[in-house]
């Protein structure tokens, strides 16, 4: 049959489903149907379920029990009955005029995988992301593309259902990088045709704090190896296609070279990142990983890396908790009583791109109810009686001083930027303010359906 089969994922969260089927009740062709895969749903959610597949004609659901996200995909691959599949999870959301779209693109460029813009949407600062929308404009997309390369683990994409039938392929059932390995598998083992399509969009939903995270989980050295086992064994697949290619593999090939990159660049934006999530062990894997990579590139990727990643100092990043906890570029201090956004505060601070700081807090901010239990011992973290706060503070801090009066979140980009300014030292706290303000107005006007540059 053809046309499409829109396979929606869920789990819970009854309000994002009904944005998604919502959606999809919006779409501008009829050439499609829904297959909804409960996977662990509650009563609420079953109930939305019921609603739209008894109101509306081509959706349709089967329930699988508690399991993970490939494993649905799994079972809503092997339903569906249509030539394409697209997958999307609940609460994420298709443009009206997507589906339609994709299969005038599927129809003008027989593609076997389709990828759409890709738009980031919820708590955090609405965007879109550009390594998809530079592969959303190309009509026929190379497997070594930087762009394809940059964004194997994303969600969103279109498949011909027989790559399916015809190579037995699944989704991992891992917690990590499933999307990843599933496209390579097309890409590689099966030689699938790639295109963009600039006329779909895809919005994902995330939260502000989730980014990078598996289910709520902090990462570790057993989601670290998942990840790299994932990478090592597609530069091995690279290393082989290109020596059977040319006849030789030397290692300074730009294919190999822009992969490395990803490779080091995604190490570096979703573990770095979390750097008070890990211990020393995943810290010393990370470290020897970094250190396994860099020696692989040529002298002027290590250049490119260095510039990519100023704000974090390398390769003085390569120290354990105790070293960074001593050596704090900023000491920020929270100038404020604790109400229900404290938690998010604190939080925030934990998912900084650059991770060299230490909070000072009063005893009673410490022992507030909105405090997240696990920082309250984290090295960084530096509870200090009421009487002479500021000056005690100021005695022990080793940074750059910085108050906070209010415990709105931080941008995640606030202390990288702040950390490569040019400004000096005594002006710091004047520049950290104009940055939360910026990223602050930003995120509101586009909320709003405005846009700041």
């Amino acid at each position: 049959m053809t046309g499409l089969t829109v396979i929606v994922t869920v789990n819970g969260d009854p309000e994002g489903l009904t944005y998604t089927l919502e959606g999809l009740c919006e779409q501008s062709t009829e050439e499609f149907d829904v297959l909804i895969v409960d996977h662990g749903c509650d009563e609420e959610t079953t109930g939305v379920i019921a609603k739209y597949c008894g109101e509306y004609v081509g959706f349709e659901s089967v329930a699988i029990g508690r399991t993970g996200t490939p494993a649905a995909r799994n079972a809503g691959m092997k339903l569906a009955r249509r030539e394409l599949v697209w997958f999307v999870d609940g609460g994420d959301y298709l443009s009206p005029e997507s589906v339609e779209k994709v299969l005038e693109n599927a129809e003008e460029t027989k593609a076997d995988i389709i990828c759409p813009r890709y738009y980031y949407s919820g708590d955090n600062e609405p965007y879109y992301l550009d390594w998809a929308d530079m592969l959303a404009v190309v009509p026929h997309i190379d497997k070594f593309d930087r762009a394809l390369l940059n964004t194997l683990e994303l969600d969103g994409r279109v498949f011909k259902k027989k790559f399916f039938d015809l190579y037995s392929l699944t989704f991992p059932e891992t917690p990590e990088f499933y999307n990843g390995k599933f496209l390579t598998d097309c890409l590689f083992g099966c030689g699938a045709r790639v295109s963009g399509c600039a006329g779909a969009i895809y919005a994902r939903r995330t939260g502000v704090f989730k980014d990078g995270f598996v289910e709520g989980a902090a990462p570790s050295l057993a989601l670290m190896e998942t990840v790299c086992g994932f990478y090592d064994k597609l530069c091995e697949d690279v290393r082989a296609i290109i020596e059977e290619e040319t006849g030789s593999f030397d290692g300074d090939e730009y294919t190999y070279q822009e992969l490395l990159t990803v490779y080091f660049q995604l190490l570096t934006d979703r573990f770095y990142r979390y750097f008070w999530y890990l211990d020393d062990a995943a810290l010393t894997a990370l470290r020897a990983k970094y250190e396994a990579l860099t020696a692989e590139m040529t002298e002027e990727r290590k250049k490119k890396i260095g510039t990519l990643n100023a704000d974090l100092r390398f390769p003085s990043m390569f120290i354990c908790r105790a070293d960074a906890a001593q050596t704090p570029l900023f000491s920020l201090m929270a100038d404020f009583t604790p109400d229900e956004g404290l938690a998010a505060f604190v939080e925030s601070l934990f998912v900084q791109r650059f991770p060299f700081f230490e909070l000072f807090v009063r005893e009673s901010l410490l022992n507030a109810p909105g405090f997240p239990d696990r920082w309250k011992d984290c090295p960084v973290i530096h509870p200090l009686p009421e009487a002479n706060f500021f000056a005690e503070m100021r005695r022990q801090a080793k940074g750059v001083v910085i108050p906070v009066k209010d415990n709105a979140p931080l941008d995640p980009r606030v202390l990288s930027e702040l950390s490569v300014s040019k400004m000096p030292r005594s002006m710091m706290q004047y520049s950290f303010a104009s940055r939360r303000k910026k990223y602050a107005a930003k995120s509101y006007l586009k909320k709003k359906g405005m846009s700041m540059r």
